[in-house]
């Protein structure tokens, strides 16, 4: 998985997830139009304009802390729009939220490895990173689509809660 962080193939990767989060808009802004439920247009639309710079990061100039700040900028903008604008519960944004937090926290572990100890040779956090982070974005961009709950994160979330307020009961 070391060809994934590959300057090129970084690239190449940001214009592809660009992509999908611009086409994952213009699915949810068409499905939406004689429709009441625009959150999908919200949170897509927010991606979208999120990941732009990616298309144009010079890769071998960006650190890990511009990405993990990046993702930290999009989560604080998801959640105002959420509480603002919204107002319904969605599945999308609770992928987003923790499709986000996941590529910033293992951004800010790269940040960590290659700046601050810096770690050069490759180890398995990198592969990890680059492994995650494109599923991590695949899936946020697949459920702006969809809306559904395809990896029963949010059930699960559910059954570890109710398990945990029967024991306290």
């Amino acid at each position: 998985m070391s060809f994934l962080l590959d300057v090129r193939i970084a690239h190449i990767i940001g214009v592809v997830l660009q992509w999908g989060f611009l086409m994952a808009f213009l699915y949810s802004l068409v499905s939406s139009i004689n429709s009441r439920f625009k959150a999908l247009v919200i949170l897509s639309s927010i991606m979208a304009i999120s990941y732009f710079p990616g298309v144009l990061f010079n890769y071998q100039t960006i650190t890990y802390l511009d990405l993990a700040i990046l993702d930290a900028i999009t989560i604080v903008v998801l959640i105002i729009a959420q509480h603002f604008y919204i107002k319904e519960k969605t599945v999308a944004f609770m992928y987003l939220m923790l499709g986000l937090s996941i590529n910033m926290c293992f951004a800010l572990g790269m940040y960590i490895d290659s700046y601050i100890l810096h770690n050069y040779t490759y180890w398995w956090l990198w592969g990890l990173y680059s492994s995650v982070v494109s599923i991590s974005d695949l899936s946020m961009i697949l459920v702006l689509f969809i809306n559904k709950d395809f990896l029963k994160i949010i059930y699960f979330k559910n059954l570890i809660y109710s398990f945990f307020a029967k024991k306290q009961q």
